[in-house]
């Protein structure tokens, strides 16, 4: 078919979504090359310092090493240095002949040199942003961020378009990305967006040929594009990316599960052995690339040669070493004595369970909505066709999620302040997948009025909602949603210590988590409610240690709430969701309460520490009023109730099990 060229390039740029793919790119590297990063960022958070330092080494000196100039380096853009890097001691390595299989055993010594260390973090997100670095310096991870959105935009934008009409496929396009929380992490140097776009990218190449039209020769490179996605070579992409995914984040293994899976469900062997090999060689050879770099093939591993530091950072100085200035941080194996925990399997998986999806911090509902609805669309909708490779997609976001659950179930978020589910983050690629033919752009209409509400804040200023985690879930619908009582120390709220475990009343004392701004900083053992407003408190139970090892949980059967009011005469209502009260003692006036406390979360995260029992109460004040204006002086906070908690224990003594 001969077609004249101008002919051929006016159907490409006709099509919709090719012109607002070109317009997105264009608009996200205009951002990514404009914005002065380090004074929009405000500064380190999570995991960012490791694999910014790492991705400068990289572009700069050609080497995974961390030495004294990779330090220097860092205070040129960040005074603060590198808070929280993930560091590792380096090891020897060499094979040396045996006389049985594999016939090479991997030999390990001590590093050599004294003056290196190396990264506790994957080498391959830095090392995919190391040319950009190279060019553009620290922007070069945005650019790098733009690129391969923008890649997974036109991706979901020709899936769906394979299966509706191209308004439906362009608006959800659009939603799926940019009405979730995946966008706020395009300003994170960490390896949450590049996860992401592989795990998409990578299920593309494989779905797309289950649901593409013929192809319609135009006699350009559009045709061995077309070809390419249509044919066997298709897995072996798709499989690669997958297996990079896996090396970058281990937990997203179960993203290449549904290609392995319809290959065996069609008993294709071949393609079930080739997909096989190269998802292992793809993850394996990397590992074994981080081995031969550091003598560690996992580098979150190394018992005590794996570290975070803060405040101080080796090299620093002459007495600033890897052994004086660190933390150990290393994940070696399996914590069985919390994952097999008979808590752990009962109370706090079906806790998981809705806090995963409806959490105020986590939950897939208000985080990744469109997906969410689109999971139900193809559950429930009428009339549509369901592929084969659709169900095994659903049974993998079933298999992964509950993995993740079960395998973290004091973290699965991620910890380090995320925004939504940081973890869950590659496989919410997943869900583009399960786009039906009922898909209109009523569906995407849908999906931003609802999913907007929740994450167009976090979008409007990504750097703001990244760097202050704990401020959106103040406000609007997310107050609505249940605290992730299973997730105490990862809680967004930590990174401000003045609000997170704050001793009150009792002996020992309760610790308290305020959430939210309605209750005013802690005066010793009393606080403030804002007037006209609720707050909401964790409230955590110590354990009393005992001289021989063992230690007392204690658990909370009541609480004593002391209330005093000033000015204005405000009810306070109190609700420990074992019951609830209100006290209205008048204006400069006090009351004393007795509430029943309900069983208790059962927190326990780290290996050889004591059970905690975990709450939330609520608090609220109906009435308000300003010191400066009833008492004169300076104060001008709107008060509504103060109030002191004094917890009732329950001792429940607990003995380690033997060495």
């Amino acid at each position: 078919m001969n077609i004249p060229r101008a002919a051929r390039l006016g159907r490409l740029w006709s099509d919709p979504g090719a012109v607002a793919t070109l317009i997105l790119g264009l608009l996200l590297l205009g951002f990514a090359v404009s914005v002065k990063f380090p004074v929009v960022a405000l500064g380190f958070q999570s995991d960012e310092a490791t694999y910014y330092s790492l991705g400068h080494s990289l572009a700069q000196d050609w080497d995974m090493q961390f030495q004294r100039r990779d330090l220097v380096r860092v205070w040129k853009e960040f005074p603060t240095g590198p808070e929280g890097i993930f560091l590792k001691r380096g090891r020897s390595v060499r094979l040396e002949p045996q006389g049985r299989p594999p016939f090479v055993r991997w030999v390990k010594g001590p590093d050599t040199r004294s003056d290196r260390l190396y990264y506790g973090k994957s080498f391959v997100y830095p090392l995919a942003a190391a040319p950009f670095i190279m060019l553009l310096g620290t922007n070069g991870f945005l650019v790098l961020h733009a690129l391969l959105l923008t890649a997974c935009f036109g991706a979901a934008y020709a899936f769906v378009r394979a299966r509706s009409g191209a308004p439906a496929a362009l608006g959800y396009a659009v939603v799926f990305l940019f009405a979730s929380a995946a966008p706020v992490y395009f300003v994170w140097l960490t390896p949450e967006l590049f996860n992401l776009s592989l795990v998409l990218l990578g299920l593309f190449f494989w779905a797309y040929k289950e649901v593409a039209p013929a192809a319609v020769p135009t006699g350009t490179w559009l045709d061995r594009w077309a070809r390419l996605l249509r044919g066997p070579w298709s897995d072996v992409i798709a499989c690669t990316l997958l297996g990079i995914a896996t090396f970058s984040k281990p937990l997203n293994v179960f993203a290449a599960a549904p290609v392995l899976w319809l290959a065996l469900l069609r008993r294709q062997w071949g393609r079930v052995v080739v997909v096989s090999a190269v998802f292992v060689a793809a993850t394996g050879g990397l590992f074994l690339a981080n081995g031969l770099s550091s003598g560690d093939m996992n580098y979150q591993g190394g018992g005590p040669d794996r570290s975070t530091f803060y405040g101080r950072f080796p090299f620093q100085s002459p007495e600033a070493t890897f052994e004086t200035t660190g933390m150990v941080r290393a994940t070696d194996g399996l914590l069985t004595e919390v994952i097999f925990n008979r808590d752990v399997l009962t109370t706090v998986l079906a806790h998981n369970v809705g806090y995963f999806l409806l959490g105020r911090h986590t939950g897939l509902v208000p985080y990744f909505f469109p997906g969410v609805l689109t999971l139900l669309i193809f559950l429930f909708a009428g009339r549509q066709r369901r592929e084969p490779f659709q169900w095994l997609v659903v049974l993998t976001l079933l298999v992964a999620s509950v993995a993740i659950l079960i395998y973290m179930p004091f973290t699965y978020s991620g910890g380090g302040g995320p925004v939504g589910n940081r973890y869950f983050l590659g496989y919410y690629a997943l869900f583009l997948f399960l786009v039906p033919t009922a898909i209109t752009i009523r569906t995407a209409v849908a999906a931003a009025a609802i999913g907007g509400l929740f994450t167009a804040q976090l979008i409007a200023n990504p750097f703001y909602s990244s760097f202050l985690p704990h401020v959106h879930p103040k406000y609007g619908l997310f107050r609505w949603l249940p605290i992730e009582l299973s997730l105490v120390n990862d809680m967004p709220v930590n990174v401000t210590p003045h609000r997170a475990k704050q001793p009150l009343a009792g002996d020992p004392p309760v610790l308290a988590y305020f959430l939210d701004d309605n209750a005013y900083a802690r005066e010793g053992e009393w606080f403030w409610v804002r007037g006209e407003s609720r707050a909401d408190i964790i409230l955590r139970a110590p354990a009393r240690p005992h001289a021989d090892g063992a230690f007392t949980s204690l658990a909370l059967t009541a609480l004593d709430i002391e209330v005093a009011t000033g000015a204005a005469a405000s009810v306070v209502s109190i609700d420990t969701g074992a019951e609830r009260v209100r006290v209205a003692p008048g204006a400069n006036s006090g009351e004393t309460v007795r509430v029943a406390m309900p069983e208790g979360f059962p927190y326990k995260a780290i290996p050889g520490q004591p059970l905690n029992r975990v709450y939330t109460i609520s608090i609220a004040a109906s009435e308000g009023f300003v010191p400066l204006f009833e008492e004169g002086g300076r104060d001008t906070r709107f008060l509504g109730a103060r109030i002191r908690i004094s917890p009732r224990y329950r001792d429940d003594r607990y003995q380690p099990p033997p060495k």
